[in-house]
């Protein structure tokens, strides 16, 4: 499988605002006095950064610690699951804290506290999406259900189809290629097999007919994520990002 399809391809389970007495039963983590930290930009500019996918969270009530969690699987992490402009990552300026740098989640408490991401995050490493790319369908193929016997119970990709294909399945020569499913909306599938939701994870070829029927979309092919103001191309993807509204965010996902 592929990062659980690409954690639902930024699907819309929406972003849910963890509050700050929640967090106060998880850790009561050592304090950090407000004297440790330094601001390296005193405008604190509001920068747009993009969209965060299970990046680890540091809260702060006036200077003192109340939780951090590096775990990638912590319910607390930031996601900003949902493609819409209030859920886009945005920072208001960056702090030193105890010599490392981090940056300032923008109105993401309202009760006085603080939310920080490791500034480590932000990076090329966490901005990679070269494991994915877009193909367009010639023939009418078989997808295999993306479950754990790859049985029969999957439904048809059709000609004319855009799919997303995970390269390390290419790369790694696995038993199926694996596949995020169009959506239905006319502009993905060709024969409305298949209907996009937060449930739809796409589908498993098998590497010859992929082969045979399937070639490589060219760099400015559009693979919509919802119905239609945010889109994926392999351009974007090699970028690190998604188009959305005509505008372009990287996206930072452990």
């Amino acid at each position: 499988m592929f990062k659980n399809k690409f954690i639902k391809l930024l699907t819309a389970a929406a972003f849910a605002v963890v509050g700050i007495g929640s967090v106060n039963t998880m850790s009561q983590a050592s304090t950090v006095q407000a004297s440790t930290f330094h601001y390296l930009r005193k405008d604190h500019k509001l920068v747009t950064l993009g969209f965060g996918q299970k990046l680890p969270l540091r809260i702060y009530d006036h200077g003192k610690r109340i939780y951090a969690n590096d775990s990638a699987t912590s319910e607390l992490n930031y996601t900003s699951d949902s493609i819409g402009s209030v859920f886009l990552l945005k920072t208001h300026g960056w702090k030193y804290i105890n010599g490392v740098k981090y940056y300032k989640l923008y109105n993401y408490y309202n009760d006085g506290c603080s939310a920080y991401v490791p500034a480590k995050y932000f990076t090329k490493k966490y901005n990679d999406l070269s494991h994915l790319s877009i193909y367009n369908v010639n023939h009418k193929i078989k997808a295999l259900a993306d479950d754990m016997q790859n049985s029969d119970q999957g439904d048809w990709y059709g000609k004319g189809d855009i799919i997303m294909v995970n390269n390390y399945s290419l790369w790694n020569h696995d038993k199926y290629v694996d596949t995020y499913s169009p959506m239905q909306d006319g502009k993905h599938n060709a024969d409305g097999a298949f209907t996009y939701t937060s449930a739809t994870i796409g589908g498993e070829l098998d590497p010859a007919e992929f082969k045979k029927y399937c070639s490589k979309a060219s760099a400015n092919t559009r693979y919509y994520v919802n119905s239609g103001d945010a889109y994926y191309t392999n351009a974007s993807l090699a970028r690190g990002g998604l188009y959305m509204n005509g505008k372009f965010y990287k996206i930072y996902n452990r």
